[in-house]
């Protein structure tokens, strides 16, 4: 399987016990496809957490292609 870098498009909707309304969170980052390493460890991290409630999330992604505008984004090669 090929693995392949996407930018991600990230939301969360997240409740808390000091505001009924809750939180909607955005991020905007460069993952790995088809695996999602980031996506996952976010959701991991606020899972472990006693004081927010993970509600819901949408994530949608991007292929990078030679013209795609990465503007903004930082990019780490190993």
């Amino acid at each position: 399987m090929k693995v392949d870098a996407v930018i991600t498009e990230l939301e969360f909707q997240l409740e808390t016990l000091h505001n009924p309304y809750g939180h909607y969170i955005c991020f905007r980052f460069v993952d790995t496809y088809p695996y999602f390493t980031k996506v996952n460890q976010m959701i991991s991290d606020i899972k472990k957490r006693s004081d927010v409630f993970l509600v819901n999330y949408e994530m949608t992604y991007t292929s990078i292609k030679k013209d795609t505008d990465i503007t903004g984004l930082e990019i780490t090669r190993n």
